[in-house]
């Protein structure tokens, strides 16, 4: 019987790294494999429920960091050894496999969040360093050509051995509602006959640029202000950003939520969805605002801004560039006939991306002997 360990020292379900995770079983257990799992965080019953075999790995109880991730290694290779898999996914953690999953480019978002480089003794350079280096493994796969590029000219790994998969959409969550449907979730969340344009994310509002969003906001013209409402969803404390965005005078109209479970009736029940990352090294929330039918605007350090093709292409902007920013924001705004274009388009760009034919991208790689 064929079986494929499955490794990720975090599988935290809704997190976006544990989505691709779930996609690989998904697609090993279409293959007739049975699935392995080694993690340390993990619901073992949620994964017995979907006929997964869970391998919890012991924490170190002394120390996080790295020697936490070094100790997850030594297990999990451990394991292999008694498993003898068909076939080993890493994610990041683990330094020998058959393929590796990256879904952070560290050394590189260090640079362009921080403007530094990563300290050589970060945990994240100490994991990622060596197993770049080394290339203990047959295959990459890269979430986007951004990371692609970076690994190729950072490391020298060969192009061959990097393959680009972009995460799937899961068209049965995200996709257009009709003009109806789509009104009552704007009642729902309590909007009015304004523009919404909202911003969208995990978390880590400084990568994602939520300063570079508030500067452009602040140059927008006075009359274009008066015709939106600015939602801003993510999990972290507002903070600085806050004041900020009082400092220039946009507390009216710019307001926080946390993070909804329902995520696909918000983008339904938006005009305009906006990523200014800094880096995002591919961003599921532009798949999924493209598969619920809005305009995007993003910058060109934004994977998931690869798939905005056509006149979408036109509002992927340069990062770290408020005023390019406001005016692609100007010109969406100001013509709802080209936002309902775009917005078009951009689902039918997104389901080019559903977990079917993503999975037929994976054979290339999974069943590749």
């Amino acid at each position: 019987m064929k079986s494929a360990l499955i490794c990720m020292l975090q599988l935290h379900k809704n997190s976006g790294s544990a989505r691709t995770a779930f996609e690989n079983i998904r697609y090993f257990q279409s293959k007739g494999y049975v699935v392995h799992v080694a993690a340390m965080t993990m619901d073992k019953e949620a994964l017995k429920a979907i006929s997964v075999i869970p391998h919890k790995m012991l924490p170190w109880i002394k120390s996080t960091g790295i020697t936490r991730r070094r100790w997850y290694n030594w297990q999990v290779q451990k394991l292999r050894k008694s498993l003898k898999p068909t076939i080993t996914v890493g994610h990041g953690d683990i330094q020998d496999q058959d393929v590796v999953t990256l879904h952070n480019c560290v050394f590189y978002a260090s640079e362009l969040i921080n403007n530094k480089p990563l300290p050589a003794d970060h945990e994240m350079a100490l994991t990622h360093g060596p197993l770049l280096k080394n290339q203990s493994f047959r295959y990459m796969i890269a979430n986007s050509k951004l990371m692609k590029n970076d690994t190729i000219k950072r490391f020298g790994v060969p192009a061959e051995k990097i393959q680009v998969i972009y995460p799937a959409l899961d068209t049965s969550v995200f996709f257009p509602l009709s003009k109806q449907e789509k009104e009552f979730q704007r009642r729902r969340f309590g909007f009015t006959d304004k523009i919404v344009v909202s911003l969208i994310t995990s978390g880590n509002f400084k990568k994602r640029g939520l300063d570079i969003f508030v500067e452009a906001l602040a140059k927008l013209k006075p009359e274009t202000l008066q015709k939106i409402d600015v939602r801003i969803i993510g999990k972290d404390e507002p903070g600085p950003f806050r004041d900020l965005i009082k400092t220039k005078n946009l507390d009216a109209i710019v307001k926080f939520q946390p993070s909804l479970d329902d995520i696909q009736n918000f983008y339904n029940a938006i005009d305009l969805f906006v990523l200014p990352a800094r880096i995002e090294e591919f961003g599921r929330v532009v798949l999924e605002a493209m598969g619920t039918g809005l305009p995007v605007i993003t910058t060109d350090k934004v994977g998931g801004g690869e798939l905005l093709t056509g006149d979408s292409a036109e509002f992927v902007i340069p990062s770290h560039n408020a005023p390019a920013l406001t005016q692609a924001l100007e010109k969406l705004i100001g013509d709802p006939a080209l936002r309902e274009k775009l917005g078009i388009l951009n689902a039918q760009l997104a389901q080019g991306e559903s977990e079917t034919l993503v999975s037929l991208k994976f054979d290339r790689v999974f069943l590749d002997k």
